[in-house]
């Protein structure tokens, strides 16, 4: 019996073929481990280098309408703060554990990051 000659195109045709959503899966999962592996390296490149305590005012509380609608997710408040010493207006999500009420002053950790940019954290007490 005679041996079949393949050219490398009609192979490459066929592996594809069997193989095709073995393909597809690893494309997708090298793509999610490149997002990944972005994230971090950004998260990285972009260090808190100073924090400084600030204080600010609860202007407006705002709820999850749907419990169910934050699966995956505790249950969270979003409070709109305004900042003391700049009059600035920032959001800040929070646990349902620990409300604080319009009009209360809350203590804020402002992180300055390498890129310029701030961000807030609500501090315990």
């Amino acid at each position: 019996m005679g041996h079949t000659r393949i050219s490398l195109l009609h192979r490459l045709l066929l592996f594809t073929e069997v193989y095709r959503d073995t393909i597809i899966r690893a494309a997708c999962l090298g793509v999610f481990a490149l997002v990944a592996v972005g994230y971090v390296a950004r998260m990285e490149a972009n260090p808190v280098v100073a924090t400084e305590r600030v204080t600010g005012v609860v202007e407006s509380i705002r709820v999850p309408i749907n419990p169910n609608g934050s699966a995956g997710r505790a249950l969270y408040y979003s409070y709109d703060v305004r900042l003391d010493d700049d009059k600035a207006l920032i959001f800040i999500d929070d646990d349902v554990g620990t409300p604080h009420p319009v009009g209360s002053v809350l203590p804020l950790e402002r992180q300055h990051h390498k890129s310029g940019a701030d961000t807030y954290r609500l501090l315990d007490g």
